[in-house]
């Protein structure tokens, strides 16, 4: 898109603003629709699989009641032992205790062998079943077991319990839940377009509804489940959903028609591909309609953008809109006239700029006359004999060329013998009232300094250290510390009013009466960061210490700033 013309780029804006969005929320209105659908279906047959587990959990609870009285009862543990063989006192214990489950089950009796006994079925009590395999096997071992039932009986569930005598089982009582018994316990529980399969824990088909008649869907449905598949039928238009009934094992699956067919998802993408194209048709007539209008005057302001690039400040635009784009050729008239200005301007600032640096250089004139003059000071104080005026004639004029320099940074070794030259004019003035003493090592005499930094300290300890002393000494040093250079004064004065040390202890010192101090300070700050200033440092005995800290940089490198 870099070298595409603006009708291209006004073409694609459009497309990308109209199209875009409309695209993005279409699918995303279509996916939330059916995720949605999918969401409330599915929440509805978990709702139908919860209510038809309590049924059947119910229903199995109180089998397991009846079935645990039974086999506590001694009428049957008699009949079962041939003791006692009153069938009539049999039954009527029997149906007594079958009574609240009559409706969704049946009540058998079984001999230890496997003979079925006694029963609430209307069915002649003709039935047996192998004690040696199967249900009465498993119930042998003690509790209530379930199974589905074999092909052989007319139950779909079967439950059983041993009747023991100590350890060794006299019979069995036998629970049977036919088809016709879990379609009334089932009935009402599910919707009319769903279907209800009961799998027994090895996922055999154990109840189907009537209009699921086919037992190759529990076998599909197996192999998908032992290879970690989702469940779904041969044309994936329905979804399943699975609940475990706990006591027994028994498995729920609710066959539900799929909310949206492909059929219908087909169409609702049809119609967001139309829509999407008709979008894209306005969109196109659009952006060609804008891109004329816009095209033509946007042209013209870049022709005349390119006129003064090459130098023509004289180009104007024609400015008949009254629109946006004619309000821009208006701006750009109006900033090619104020261009024309500034040239003007500019030319006379640089005439003046001349002028001044001219008027510059011939005031530097004047400090060689006063150079010249201090020199000739110098030489008279000689031929006089006043070794004292030539040495301060020459120390002043030292320090003179030195405080007029350009130079920001100089090295220690020159501040130093600034000092010293400032120290003898003192000298000479005070009759040798005080010494200086410099403890530098020469390499550090080499590393640059802001100029004139330590004059003024020193000069600090004369004017005020000193004051109403005879005598005294002024000791300067310096040592390296990593990366910092550390400078101290130290006198033997007087000390430091208790007022300035406060102006300079919390690091942001106030402008007083020390203005040499309060100078060093600000440039110190100034050039090397507000930690960098001048600080106090406590003494033992008379005095004060004044101590800076610089950052050392070789020669050839740029200086801290």
């Amino acid at each position: 898109m870099k070298n595409a013309s603006f009708r291209q780029k006004l073409l694609t804006s459009f497309l990308a603003i109209g199209i875009l969005p409309l695209l993005i929320c279409t699918l995303l209105m279509l996916n939330i629709f059916r995720l949605s659908l999918t969401r409330s279906a599915a929440d509805a047959a978990e709702t139908q699989l919860d209510a038809m587990s309590g049924e059947l959990s119910g229903l199995l609870s109180d089998c397991e009641t009846v079935m645990e009285k039974l086999c506590a009862e001694p009428a049957v543990a008699a009949a079962l032992d041939r003791s006692e063989l009153d069938e009539q006192r049999v039954y009527s214990v029997l149906y007594r205790a079958a009574a609240p489950v009559l409706g969704g089950a049946s009540l058998s009796v079984y001999g230890a062998d496997g003979r079925q006994l006694y029963s609430t079925s209307s069915q002649p009590a003709s039935g047996s079943l192998s004690p040696r395999w199967g249900l009465l096997a498993a119930a042998a071992d003690g509790g209530v077991v379930y199974r589905g039932a074999s092909s052989k009986s007319s139950a779909c569930i079967q439950a059983a319990c041993a009747v023991r005598r100590g350890s060794v089982p006299l019979g069995y009582v036998v629970a049977d839940v036919t088809a016709a018994q879990l379609t009334a316990l089932f009935d009402g529980q599910y919707t009319a377009t769903s279907r209800l399969l009961l799998l027994d824990p090895f996922w055999d088909q154990v109840y189907a509804s009537s209009d699921l008649p086919a037992k190759t869907l529990a076998a599909r449905l197996r192999s998908q489940l032992l290879a970690g598949q989702a469940l779904s039928d041969s044309h994936g238009a329905y979804d399943y959903f699975v609940r475990q009934e706990p006591r027994s094992g028994f498995c729920l699956v609710l066959q539900q028609p799929k909310p949206m067919t492909e059929g219908t998802a087909e169409l609702m993408y049809l119609v967001a591909g139309l829509s999407l194209l008709l979008c894209l048709g306005l969109c196109v007539l659009a952006s060609m309609r804008f891109s004329r209008q816009l095209f033509e005057p946007i042209r013209a302001l870049n022709s005349a953008m390119r006129e003064v690039e090459e130098g023509n400040l004289n180009v104007q635009l024609d400015n008949r809109r009254i629109d946006e784009m004619g309000q821009l050729s208006g701006r750009f008239n109006r900033m090619a006239q104020r261009l024309r200005q500034n040239l003007k301007d500019s030319l006379r600032q640089q005439r003046e700029l001349n002028e001044a640096q001219i008027r510059m250089m011939q005031a530097q004139l004047n400090p060689h006359f006063l150079y010249n003059t201090l020199d000739t000071i110098k030489w008279m104080g000689k031929i006089h004999q006043a070794p004292e005026i030539a040495t301060i004639s020459a120390d002043l004029a030292d320090i003179l060329r030195s405080s007029i320099s350009a130079d920001e940074l100089v090295p220690l070794r020159q501040e130093l013998r600034l000092v010293e030259r400032y120290v003898e004019i003192q000298n000479i003035r005070f009759s040798g009232a005080f010494a200086l003493t410099v403890e530098v090592d020469e390499p550090l005499r080499d590393v640059p300094v802001p100029k004139l930094m330590l004059q003024p300290l020193v000069e600090n300890a004369i004017l005020h250290g000193f004051r109403d002393r005879s005598g005294g000494e002024i000791r300067i040093s310096a040592y390296r510390a990593e990366e910092d250079l550390i400078l101290t004064v130290r006198d033997n004065g007087c000390g430091v009013p208790e007022e300035v040390l406060a102006q300079y202890r919390d690091g942001a010192p106030r402008p007083g009466g020390h203005f040499g101090l309060h100078n060093v300070d600000a440039i110190l700050r100034i050039r090397y960061g507000p930690d960098r200033g001048v600080r106090f440092v406590p003494v033992q005995g008379e005095g004060a210490c004044i101590r800076i800290t610089l950052p050392v940089f070789r020669k050839g490198e740029e200086p801290p700033c």
